[in-house]
């Protein structure tokens, strides 16, 4: 009876020191990529000043959220498949939005809102310190929040296999990347016709979701979540998602977008009211504003 004891004891023990270890190294690891994000933000904002454009932040945000996964895959002592499926489905999803943004942004000149932002202050370097704060920090932070499920399954995937919970979220990640890939470049083929200027983009996955990029994001990213569910701890991260979610909605995407263009088309009112404003639905009934 004491030998039985005293294995429990030494069980529990061990345990309780695994447990430990495992909390130092994923505290370790968030330290070191909160480093990273400041750094990486600090030296595009330097950038910024240089250039004069604080939209490089948009195009390389999520290229930064990449480079800050793959530093964590590197570092980890052990990888496992679900860790490699992780940094597989990111880079992919990096590559695609970094190469569209740089493609539709470069050269067109500063985005209107960081624009408008130089208004507040006098220009120089209370401007250049306004944008550090009021922009750069800020996205370091995103992406440093919305990371932190994914960066806790690598460091601490070890011996983790693909289960069922890879697969649903692999699936779910597949439908984000095609709405948000799909949308993305039906969109850049309308607006590029000259014929639809000043006209609302319903065709295509734009007629059952107003926004089929932002759901294709958010989808992508609860995907990764789902993934990284394989992993003990990993759900703590739960707040990555959920606050990146509400900022897509309500703060830099949805809400936001849908203000500015029904001040701009009158016609965006109508398509309000008929189609879906995230999660894609059938058309509800009554007069559509076909602008073909």
């Amino acid at each position: 009876m004491q030998l039985n004891k005293s294995s429990s004891l030494r069980l529990t023990l061990l345990s309780g020191r695994a447990r430990l270890m495992t909390l130092t190294s994923i505290a370790e690891t968030f330290a070191t990529t909160a480093g990273l994000a400041l750094a990486m933000v600090v030296f595009l904002w330097l950038l910024s000043i240089w250039l004069r454009d604080v939209s490089i932040i948009d195009m390389f945000f999520s290229a930064m959220i990449a480079a800050l996964l793959l530093f964590t895959y590197w570092r980890a002592e052990s990888v496992s498949p679900v860790a490699t499926l992780i940094v597989v489905l990111v880079l992919l999803w990096a590559l695609r939005m970094t190469v569209y943004l740089v493609w539709r942004n470069w050269g067109h000149g500063e985005d209107p809102r960081y624009t408008r932002l130089r208004s507040w202050v006098a220009p120089g370097w209370p401007f250049h310190w306004l944008s550090l704060r009021q922009v750069f920090l800020l996205q370091g932070v995103v992406l440093w929040v919305v990371t932190v499920p994914q960066q806790i399954a690598i460091r601490n995937s070890d011996a983790a296999e693909i289960g069922a919970l890879s697969i649903v979220g692999l699936a779910l990640w597949c439908v984000g990347f095609f709405f948000e890939s799909v949308g993305d470049y039906q969109l850049a083929r309308f607006k590029g016709n000259p014929a639809n200027r000043g006209k609302v983009m319903n065709r295509g996955l734009w007629r059952y979701t107003r926004h089929p990029n932002y759901f294709g994001e958010l989808c992508q990213w609860w995907g990764l979540f789902v993934i990284a569910l394989e992993v003990p701890w990993a759900w703590c991260g739960v707040f990555g998602p959920l606050i990146y979610s509400w900022l897509v909605i309500n703060v830099t995407g949805q809400a936001t977008l849908d203000k500015k263009m029904a001040r701009e088309k009158p016609e965006y009112a109508s398509y309000m009211r008929s189609t879906s404003g995230l999660i894609p639905w059938f058309v509800k009934s009554g007069p559509r504003h076909d602008e073909s």
